[in-house]
Formats: C-alpha cells, sequence, structure tokens
C-alpha cells in the first residue's frame, strides 16, 4: 500500500498561494520590508533554496524594527521550507520557534501553524496521538478569532488537510476523504469566483492523492480536476508536482507504463526546478519499476543510484528528529520513553543497514577512455571514485561527496539555482570525465553532453575563453 506520507506536502499550500490575496496592511516605515518578504514569497514558490537564503537577513531587519507581521511570516515560511525538504528534525525546532514568537505576540494564526507544522512532524515519525492533539490545538485556537479574516478561512482548511494526512499516514483513508470533502464544502465562505476556483484547484489535488489508496479513478479524475482549474496567476508549482505523481502512480496501476513514466518525469523535472525533495524517494522507486517492466535496466540503475541516495538523507533526518523528540519525552512515563528508544533504534539499524548496502552493492559496466587524475585529490581517492564508476556502483556520488565535503555548497553559494542533477553533472567534469564517457553513463547522447556543458558555463559564469577542465582544476583547490 502506498504510503502518503510523501504525499501530504499540501497542508500549508493553501495559505502560500492566497497571499496575493490576503496581503496585509501596511506602515510607511516597513514599506521596504514587506515589498521583500511578498518579493521572497514569490521566489519561494519557484525556487524554495533561492528563497531560503535570503530568509536570515530578512529575519534580522524584521526583528530590528519590530515587525511582528513580517517576522512571523518569516518564521512560517522556514517551516515550509524544512518541511518541503523532508529535514523533520529542523522542521521540529523551526516549529517550536514559530509557537513561541507568535504566542509573544499573541498571533492566534501563527500560534494554530506553529501546532499545523508540529503535528506534521510528529506524523512523519509515527507519534499520531502527538500529532492529533496538535492539530486540535490548532484548530480551537483559530475558533478563537472572530475576525472573520480570510487567513483564518484558510488556516482552518490547512488544519483540515493536515487532519486528513495524519488519518492517511495511520492507514485511514476513508477519514481522510470526509476531511478534504469538508474542507471542500467550505468553500461557501468564499465570495470571490476566482478565489473559489483556485481554493478547489489545491483540494482535488489533496484528495486525488488520498484516493491514491484506494480509489485509483477517482484519484485520476481528481488529479485532471486540479490541473484543469490552475490559473495562471498562481505560480506555485508543489500542486502540479502531486498531480503529476498521481497521474503516474494511477496509469501505473492501469499498467500504462509509457503513460506512467510520462508524468512521473513531469513531476521530477517540476521538483528539480523548484528545490522539491518530499516526494521524489515515492516516485525513484516507481520509476525504477517501470524501467525494469518496459526492459531499461540501465535507466532502472540510475535511478536506483538516486534512490538511495535520498534515502540516506531521509534517514538520517529521521534520526536526528527522533532524538529531539525522546528529549521532549524525558520527562514523561516510563512506558513512552520505551517505546521511543525501540523506535529509534530500529531507525538507526535501517540507516546503517542502508549505507553497508550502498557500499558493498556492485554492478557490472566497462567504461574507457578516463582522462587523466584530478591534481587536487589523494590518488588513492581520485581511483576509488574511478573504480565505483567503472563498475557503475550506486555508491558512487555519495563517496564523492565524502571526498569532496563541500562541492555542493561552494557550487551553491556560485548559483544557489542550481539543480541536484547539474551537481551531479559537475562532479563528471571534476573528475575529468570526457564527453564520451559522461554520454556512457548518463545514457545519452554526447551532443546533448555538449549542450550540458554550455548549461553549465552559463550557469557558473564560466568564460568561453577558459577550458571548463581547467576552470573545475582551480575550483578543486577550493573544494578539498
Amino acid at each position: 500500500m502506498l504510503s502518503l506520507k510523501l504525499y501530504h506536502f499540501k497542508f500549508f499550500i493553501i495559505l502560500s498561494v492566497f497571499i496575493g490575496f490576503i496581503g496585509f496592511s501596511q506602515s510607511p516605515i516597513n514599506n521596504s520590508l514587506r515589498r521583500k518578504v511578498s518579493e521572497n514569497e514569490k521566489v519561494f514558490n519557484s525556487n524554495i533554496d533561492k528563497a531560503y537564503l535570503e530568509i536570515g537577513i530578512l529575519l534580522k531587519t524584521s526583528r530590528a524594527i519590530k515587525d511582528s507581521t513580517s517576522e512571523l511570516r518569516l518564521l512560517d515560511r522556514k517551516c515550509r521550507y524544512f518541511y518541503s525538504k523532508n529535514q523533520t528534525d529542523s522542521l521540529l525546532s523551526a516549529s517550536e520557534k514559530l509557537q513561541k514568537v507568535a504566542a509573544e505576540y499573541g498571533d492566534l494564526y501563527s500560534v494554530s501553524m506553529g501546532n499545523i507544522y508540529l503535528a506534521e512532524a510528529y506524523s512523519i515519525n509515527a507519534f499520531y496521538d502527538k500529532a492529533l492533539y496538535h492539530l486540535d490545538v490548532a484548530y480551537r485556537t483559530l475558533e478563537k478569532d472572530k475576525s472573520k479574516n480570510p487567513r483564518i478561512f484558510f488556516a482552518k482548511s490547512n488544519v483540515l488537510n493536515s487532519f486528513a494526512n495524519i488519518y492517511s499516514d495511520k492507514g485511514e483513508p476513508r477519514k481522510a476523504v470526509k476531511k478534504i470533502y469538508q474542507a471542500i464544502n467550505s468553500y461557501k465562505e468564499l465570495s470571490d469566483p476566482e478565489q473559489i476556483k483556485n481554493f478547489q484547484y489545491l483540494n482535488y489535488s489533496n484528495i486525488a492523492s488520498l484516493y491514491l489508496l484506494y480509489d485509483i479513478d477517482s484519484a485520476n479524475y481528481f488529479a485532471k480536476k486540479s490541473i484543469d482549474l490552475q490559473s495562471p496567476k498562481i505560480n506555485d508549482d508543489r500542486v502540479m508536482i502531486s498531480n503529476y505523481s498521481v497521474l503516474g502512480k494511477t496509469y501505473k496501476q492501469k499498467k500504462e507504463y509509457v503513460k506512467s513514466l510520462y508524468y512521473y518525469h513531469k513531476s521530477i523535472d517540476l521538483s528539480d526546478k523548484i528545490g522539491e525533495k518530499l516526494n521524489t524517494t515515492s516516485i525513484y522507486k516507481d520509476i525504477v519499476e517501470l524501467y525494469k517492466l518496459v526492459g531499461k535496466k540501465d535507466s532502472a540503475i540510475i535511478y536506483e543510484n538516486k534512490l538511495k541516495q535520498n534515502e540516506i538523507a531521509e534517514l538520517q533526518s529521521k534520526y536526528n528528529s527522533l532524538h529531539e523528540v525522546i528529549d521532549k519525552d524525558q520527562k514523561e512515563d516510563s512506558k513512552s520513553k520505551l517505546i521511543n528508544i525501540v523506535l529509534i533504534i530500529c531507525i538507526s539499524i535501517s540507516f546503517f543497514a542502508l549505507i553497508i548496502r550502498l557500499v558493498i552493492s556492485k554492478r557490472k559496466r566497462t567504461t574507457n577512455d578516463i582522462i587523466e587524475a584530478a591534481p587536487f585529490v589523494a590518488l588513492e581517492d581520485y581511483n576509488k571514485l574511478l573504480d565505483l564508476i567503472n563498475k557503475n556502483d550506486p555508491a558512487f556520488f555519495f563517496a564523492f561527496e565524502q571526498t569532496f565535503p563541500t562541492f555542493s555548497n561552494a557550487l551553491l553559494k556560485i548559483n544557489p539555482t542550481l539543480s541536484n542533477s547539474e551537481i551531479e553533472f559537475c562532479a563528471f567534469l571534476k573528475l575529468k570525465l570526457s564527453t564520451k564517457e559522461i554520454a556512457k553513463i548518463t545514457l545519452i547522447e554526447p551532443r546533448t553532453v555538449q549542450n550540458k556543458k554550455y548549461r553549465i558555463r552559463k550557469r557558473l559564469n564560466i568564460p568561453t575563453s577558459v577550458n571548463i577542465y581547467n576552470w573545475f582544476d582551480e575550483f578543486n583547490k577550493l573544494t578539498i
């Protein structure tokens, strides 16, 4: 049965999509800052990594001039970032920070959002009772606000969506669907037809994900219905990532494998574009299976590599977040503590078992014409990396990042919008692989490799007069 844990990122989208409709009051002193905060929101919807880099300085400014509205919006955005990245350990601390600051300002909406994020973090770690408790607190908090402010309406919808997420995690999808229908039927509180259209665009996407658990025809129907309602005024690719994922899943179950791969790749392309990570593991698993079913074993190997890298990152994050949960629960009864300890032991075993599997897994593949060794890394380490490439071992990129731990971050400092696939391509250039060799490894045409090199030049501002391999030689000095 498909777990909706990797599909339940919709709960916070409702408010973010309607930021343009809701807005917030401005004073002359705060006009400049609030304009920047709104611009950051737009960037967040298209490139969350780039937007996140701006949040820190904006937060410092909002605190300095005591702009509570901007501060709370930015703290909320940090929570959304960690949730989108599936970093549950960071999400826990960010959610508590949002709650604390919101309570100081007496902002009921932000207090409730802090509880929603906490509920999602607990649900990911299977603490469902804690998750439901925080959602109850969030809803009761919102009901205290009698202002009829639109953001309170959308926040209540967020709570209903989050309830649906928890129920799906608990294996009760029909209860989850009822919660989304409750949100769908609440549209009568809205008066603007365009706003209603966008509201249902989101809800139909959410309910499509839930129907995947027991009714693929309904899932397919609502995903397409959501796509039909997409408005050019709303620039939020996360909803479309979910819709494409749902269609990929439904066509896979219908054994229409070509259509399934088509929609899954559309979903992955959008995920790479904006830096979304939450749903990629589930998609990679299906893509690997689909490529095996259609007889494309080499393509399956490529996505197995990507899948294992994602699994390691998710297990590490879950491992860290469980430590935080246990620390918070130390004052509770011994039975609860024992359950937590058992859970963290299971996660630890899974994490280390996956690493061992990565290291010992081997696949036969021959590669030729490797260019001379890079001069700024130990020959032994370089040869190990080449050996992993020669064997097409999925552990290659994991080992590469161990050898060059600052490589990715150094590239992102030059261009924060680089995608994971572009960073992987840069890794091949750093190891001085030829165009022919890269084409063999990635299963693409040499001409496509040349085009990718050209794009990398543009993305990293490498002059055309500079040999790209020489550029990475000099870059090596900074990243070892």
